[in-house]
C-alpha cells in the first residue's frame, strides 16, 4: 500500500519555487488560480495540508511539463497539481488573493465567496462542511438566504441541490 505524500504550505511553497525556477530556464511566466482544499491550506490556514492542487493555469502544456519535473524531484504525486476540477470553476470568479509571486510565476486563491459557492455546490459532507464552516466564519455570513445570494451570483444557471441547500440549513442552524 502506498501513501500519497500530503501537501502543507512548506512543501507547496517549495513546490511553486521549483516550478517558477523550471518555468524561467523555458522563458515562460506563468499563472495558476487555485481553488478547492489546496486554496484552505494556503489562504485560510484552515487545513494542515491537502492532496493535491485544484487549479486553472496558463500556459496550459509548459506549466503541466515543469509540474510533473517538479513532482519527480519532491517525490510528489505526479498529478499534484492539475486542472481536473476546472469544470467545476465558475466563469465570473474573478482573479483571487496572490500567494506566491515569482517574476516566473504567480499563484492566486479564488476568492472566498467563489470558493464558498464551489464547496456549498460540491456539499461532501465530510470533505466540504468543514470549509465550509470556515468561509463562513471569513465572510461573516449567518444566513442560507445569504449562502444562496453568492451561490447564484456564481452559478446563476445551476441551482443549489437539495443536497447542498440540507449542508448549509445544517451548518447555519436553520
Amino acid at each position: 500500500m502506498t501513501t500519497e505524500r500530503l501537501l502543507d504550505q512548506e512543501i507547496l511553497h517549495r513546490a511553486f519555487e521549483l516550478l517558477a525556477t523550471r518555468l524561467k530556464r523555458r522563458g515562460v511566466v506563468g499563472e495558476i488560480h487555485v481553488f478547492g482544499g489546496a486554496a484552505m491550506v494556503l489562504a485560510f490556514n484552515s487545513r494542515e495540508a491537502t492532496r493535491d492542487v485544484d487549479a486553472v493555469f496558463a500556459p496550459d502544456k509548459p506549466v503541466l511539463e515543469a509540474a510533473r519535473e517538479v513532482a519527480v524531484e519532491m517525490r510528489l504525486p505526479k498529478s499534484w497539481l492539475n486542472n481536473q476540477a476546472s469544470s467545476y470553476v465558475s466563469g465570473v470568479a474573478g482573479r483571487g488573493t496572490p500567494v506566491f509571486d515569482h517574476p516566473n510565476l504567480r499563484v492566486m486563491v479564488t476568492s472566498p465567496e467563489h470558493l464558498l459557492a464551489m464547496k456549498v455546490r460540491a456539499a461532501r459532507a465530510v470533505r466540504d462542511a468543514d470549509d465550509v464552516r470556515v468561509l463562513l466564519r471569513e465572510l461573516k455570513l449567518t444566513k442560507v438566504a445569504q449562502v444562496k445570494k453568492i451561490v447564484e451570483k456564481y452559478f446563476a444557471d445551476e441551482p443549489l441541490s437539495a443536497r447542498s441547500l440540507a449542508l448549509i440549513e445544517e451548518i447555519l442552524g436553520e
